[in-house]
C-alpha cells in the first residue's frame, strides 16, 4: 500500500452536461448567463464585512470596468478592489482582491467575490419552486444532501451533539428554502432541468460558504462568501480571496465532478493509486481492546489471504492511558505497549495502523494538568470544550490549541515517536474538528481553518511523505493535500437508524448506517479528486449487530459501486462460513473492479438511490429502497448506459438472480426494505 502523490493534471473533459457561460460588467454590477438564458445571475456586486478603529463597516461597491474584469475607487477607509474574471475549462472563474490604500489597520471578517443584492436576480430555470440545492456539510460526520425549495435544514436539538457534527459557528439558517453549503452548492431546477454549480478552489486557511434562500418563485440571497473571522489587513497590504468558480448544464452530478476535479488540483491533493482493503478494531470491541484481541486477528487475517488480501492492520482507540496521552498506554491492557503489535502486524505481511485523537485532550489527561496554557480558550478565559464521549467516561474533552508553537513542537513528537519509532505506517486521525472550534488562540491572527491546517501539516511533516493519512470528524478544505484519505461520513452503527438518529438528530447528522450510506452517495465525487473517500468500516458479522441481510447488502453496495476504502470490522476468528460467503461475494468484485461511481439522482432524492458504476471492465448500475416498506421500481438503465438497450437480461451480485430488460428498462418488483440490488452489466464498450 503506497501513499498519494498529488495528481498534477485535470481530467476534466468539456462538452458533457456544460453550458458555456458569459460574462460581463454593466451598471456596475457582475453578470453571468448561458447561451440560452434559462441560468442567469444578474446584477451580482462583491461584498466585504470588515472593522476598522472598533467600527464595524460593510463594503459593497459598483465596479468600474477595466481590462480582464472590474475595479472600485477607494472607499472613506482606504480599502479598495479588483476582481477579475476569467474563463477555464468549463468553468467561469471570479478572483476578488481586496487592496488596504488607507492608513488605518483594517480586520477583515468576511470577503464575498459575489452578492446578490435586492435588485439583482439569479435564474435557474423559471421558477426557484422548483430547486433542489445541495447542501455540503460542514466536517465527515455532517449529514450531506440536496433539499427541495420548501424543506428546512435543521442542526441537531443538543448543543453536545452540534459541537461534534456542524460548525457551531456558524448554525443552520432553520428556516424554509434557506441553506448555506460549505466550500460548493449546486442548483438544480428539477422542472426544467437546468442546473448551477458554485464553488471555491482554495479552501484550505479559510471557511467559505454559498447561501441560498428561496422566497416564493424567486432566489432572494444568494451570496458566496470566504469567512476570514478578522485577520488583518494594513495599509499597504493585498489579501488575494479564494476564486470562486461557476458552471451551468444540465447534470449536477458531472458539474461537481468537474469542480472537484478543478478545485484538488488547485490545492494539490493527494489521491493514491487504489483504495486499500483494511481491519479496524473499533466495531467489533470499541474501547474494550488488548494485547490478546489485537493478536488473535493478526493471526486470523493471515489464515484468511487466500480470501482476502488485507493491506494493513489497524488498533483503534482504546489502547492509550488517556485520550491525549498519547504515548503512554494502558499497561493493564499492553504491558509492553503497543510497539511490538507494529512490528507483529509488519512481520505478518500487514501495514501496521493506530487510531489517534491528535487535537483532543480529556480532562483526566496528563496533558492537561501539565499544560493548561496549550488549549484554545473561550471568551470567558475557560478551556473550549470539545466534545464529551460517553464510551470514555464523565469528563469533557478540550480543544488543542495547535497555532501555539509548543503544542507544534508536542504533536511533531508524538507522531515521530508514534510512525518512527513505534512503526505505525498508517494514522487514522479523529476528531480532527476539534482544531477548528472558535475560541482564542495563541496566534491571533489565524483563521480556524488555518488553524486545523497548521496542525495536520505538522502531522504531516512528522509523519514523512509515505505515511498514509486517514481524516476523520474533519473539516473536508484543510485537509486537501495532506491526508490520503478521509472520512466523508457519519459513522456506521450495527443498526439501520434508531430513535436518536430519526429525532434529535434530524435522520441526517450522527451515528446510523442509513446516514452513514448517505454521504457515501452524495459525496462520492470527491473520491479521486480530493482524496479516497472512507465510507467507514463493513461489518461482515450476522451476530452481535441489528442489521438485516438487506441492510448489510445496502451498506456493501455502497462501499463497492464508490470504490472507497473497504475496511473489515469483525472478530476475524469467529467469523462463519456464511459470514465469509457473504464477504467473498464483496471481494469477488473488488479486487478486479475499480468503479467510476455516477450518482444519477443525486439533485432529485433523498437519500440518493441510483449509481451508475463505470470500469474498463464491467458496468454496475446499484439501486436502494431506503424506505421502511417494500416497494417497485422502474430503472431506466438506457437512458445512462445507451448500449443496455441491446440487452434482455442481466444478472443481480448478491441474490444471484436473473433480471430482465424491457426497452433498456429494469423492473424491480417487491424491493425490500433499506436493502439494494447490484446489477452487472458488460463494459460500454463491449455491450
Amino acid at each position: 500500500m503506497r501513499a498519494a502523490a498529488w495528481h498534477g493534471a485535470i481530467r476534466e473533459t468539456r462538452g458533457a452536461g456544460f453550458e458555456e457561460m458569459e460574462y460581463e460588467v454593466r451598471d456596475g454590477r457582475l453578470f453571468f448567463w448561458t447561451p440560452d438564458g434559462r441560468v442567469r445571475l444578474e446584477g451580482l456586486r462583491p461584498a466585504v464585512f470588515y472593522e476598522v478603529g472598533g467600527e464595524p463597516r460593510r463594503y459593497r461597491p459598483y465596479l468600474e470596468r477595466s481590462e480582464g474584469g472590474a475595479h472600485s475607487a477607494a472607499n472613506e477607509d482606504g480599502l479598495a478592489l479588483r476582481v477579475s474574471v476569467t474563463r477555464e475549462g468549463s468553468f467561469v472563474v471570479v478572483r476578488l482582491v481586496l487592496e488596504h490604500r488607507g492608513s488605518r489597520p483594517l480586520r477583515v471578517y468576511t470577503a464575498s467575490p459575489l452578492w446578490l443584492p435586492d435588485f439583482g436576480e439569479v435564474f435557474v430555470g423559471p421558477s426557484a419552486r422548483h430547486w433542489s440545492v445541495y447542501r455540503n456539510g460542514y466536517q465527515s460526520w455532517t449529514g450531506t444532501r440536496s433539499f427541495r425549495a420548501h424543506e428546512t435544514d435543521a442542526d441537531p436539538w443538543s448543543f453536545l451533539l452540534r459541537v461534534g457534527l456542524i460548525d457551531i459557528a456558524r448554525p443552520s439558517p432553520a428556516s424554509p428554502g434557506h441553506f448555506r453549503s460549505d466550500s460548493f452548492t449546486a442548483i438544480a431546477n428539477l422542472r426544467s432541468r437546468e442546473v448551477l454549480v458554485a464553488g471555491f478552489l482554495d479552501v484550505r486557511r479559510a471557511f467559505a460558504d454559498i447561501e441560498v434562500a428561496i422566497v416564493g418563485d424567486r432566489c432572494g440571497r444568494w451570496e458566496a462568501t470566504v469567512r476570514y473571522e478578522g485577520k488583518s489587513l494594513c495599509p499597504g497590504e493585498k489579501l488575494e480571496v479564494a476564486p470562486l468558480a461557476l458552471a451551468a448544464g444540465d447534470d449536477g452530478y458531472a458539474l461537481l465532478a468537474a469542480y472537484a476535479e478543478r478545485s484538488g488540483f488547485a490545492m494539490e491533493a493527494r489521491v493514491p493509486e487504489r483504495s486499500p482493503i483494511g481491519w479496524c478494531s473499533w466495531y467489533e470491541y470499541f474501547t474494550d481492546i488488548d494485547v490478546g484481541a489485537i493478536r488473535e486477528n493478526i493471526d486470523a487475517a493471515k489464515r484468511l489471504r487466500p480470501l482476502v488480501a488485507f493491506d494493513y492492520v489497524q488498533i483503534d482507540d482504546g489502547y492509550q492511558a488517556a485520550v491525549g496521552d498519547w504515548l503512554e498506554p494502558d499497561r493493564k491492557k499492553f504491558p509492553r505497549g503497543v510497539a511490538p503489535l507494529a512490528a507483529e502486524i509488519r512481520e505478518a505481511g500487514f501495514v501496521p495502523g493506530i487510531w489517534l485523537a491528535p487535537f483532543i485532550a480529556r480532562s483526566n489527561a496528563r496533558l492537561v494538568a501539565e499544560h493548561p496554557e496549550w488549549f484554545v480558550r473561550d471568551n470567558d478565559g475557560r478551556l473550549q470544550f470539545a466534545l464529551w464521549n460517553p464510551l470514555w467516561g464523565l469528563g469533557p474533552c478540550y480543544a488543542l490549541d495547535t497555532t501555539h508553537p509548543e503544542v507544534q513542537e508536542w504533536i511533531r513528537e508524538v507522531v515521530e515517536t508514534v510512525v518512527h519509532r513505534w512503526g505505525f505506517s498508517l494514522l487514522k486521525l479523529d476528531f480532527l474538528y476539534a482544531a477548528a472550534l472558535p475560541g482564542v488562540r495563541y496566534d491571533r491572527e489565524a483563521t480556524r481553518a488555518h488553524a486545523l491546517r497548521r496542525g495536520l501539516e505538522t502531522i504531516r511533516a512528522a509523519a514523512g511523505d509515505q505515511a498514509f493519512l486517514i481524516g476523520c470528524g474533519c473539516p473536508l478544505g484543510p485537509a486537501v493535500g495532506i491526508v490520503d484519505a478521509m472520512r466523508i461520513g457519519p459513522d456506521v452503527a450495527p443498526f439501520w437508524s434508531n430513535f436518536l438518529s430519526r429525532t434529535v438528530l434530524r435522520d441526517l447528522h450522527g451515528v446510523a448506517t442509513k446516514h452513514a450510506i448517505r454521504n457515501t452517495l452524495t459525496r462520492a465525487f470527491l473520491h479521486r479528486r480530493w482524496w479516497l473517500n472512507d465510507p467507514d468500516c463493513l461489518m461482515v458479522r450476522s451476530h452481535r449487530t441489528k442489521l438485516t441481510e438487506e441492510e448489510f447488502r445496502a451498506l456493501a453496495t455502497a462501499v463497492v459501486a464508490t470504490d472507497g476504502l473497504l475496511v473489515v470490522s469483525d472478530r476475524l476468528s469467529l467469523l462463519t462460513p456464511s459470514e465469509l460467503e457473504r464477504l467473498q461475494q464483496v471481494l469477488d468484485i473488488r479486487r478486479d473492479v475499480r468503479f467510476e461511481p455516477y450518482v444519477a439522482d443525486l439533485m432529485e432524492a433523498d437519500p440518493p438511490g441510483i449509481v451508475i458504476a463505470r470500469s474498463s471492465e464491467q458496468c454496475a448500475v446499484a439501486v436502494w429502497n431506503f424506505a421502511d416498506e417494500p416497494s417497485s421500481a422502474v430503472i431506466p438503465v438506457q437512458q445512462w448506459l445507451p448500449n443496455a438497450a441491446g440487452l434482455a437480461h442481466v444478472f443481480e451480485h448478491w441474490t444471484g438472480q436473473v433480471a430482465d430488460l424491457r426497452a433498456g428498462a429494469l423492473e424491480i418488483e417487491q424491493f425490500p426494505p433499506h436493502g439494494a440490488r447490484l446489477f452487472m452489466f458488460p463494459a460500454e464498450g463491449s455491450m
